[in-house]
C-alpha cells in the first residue's frame, strides 16, 4: 500500500518527467532520440537536487528564524551560480 508520500513523490516525478521530454525535445536536433531510461535517469538526476535544493532553502530560511523562504533565501542558494543569480536579480 503507498503512503500518500510517495504518491506525492510518484506525481511529481510524473510532472518532472513531462518537463524534463519537453525540454529535451527543444534543446536537442531534431532527429535525437533519448531512450526512457536516459530520460528516467535525467529525471530521478533533477529531482534528487530540488529535493537538496528544498532543503536548503528551509535551512537558510530556518537559521534566520523564519517560516517562509524568501527571495533572500534564494539568492543566497545561488550565490556560486552568478548566471542564475543575475536572472533572480532582474
Amino acid at each position: 500500500m503507498s503512503t500518500p508520500s510517495t504518491q506525492l513523490e510518484a506525481q511529481l516525478k510524473a510532472k518532472l518527467w513531462c518537463v524534463v521530454e519537453a525540454q529535451l525535445r527543444s534543446d536537442l536536433p531534431r532527429n535525437t532520440v533519448c531512450t526512457p531510461s536516459f530520460v528516467n535517469a535525467l529525471v530521478e538526476l533533477c529531482y534528487v537536487q530540488l529535493v537538496e535544493m528544498g532543503r536548503d532553502l528551509e535551512a537558510f530560511a530556518h537559521h534566520a528564524s523564519r517560516n517562509v523562504i524568501t527571495e533572500d533565501d534564494l539568492a543566497l542558494l545561488l550565490r556560486k551560480t552568478p548566471d542564475l543569480l543575475a536572472l533572480l536579480e532582474q
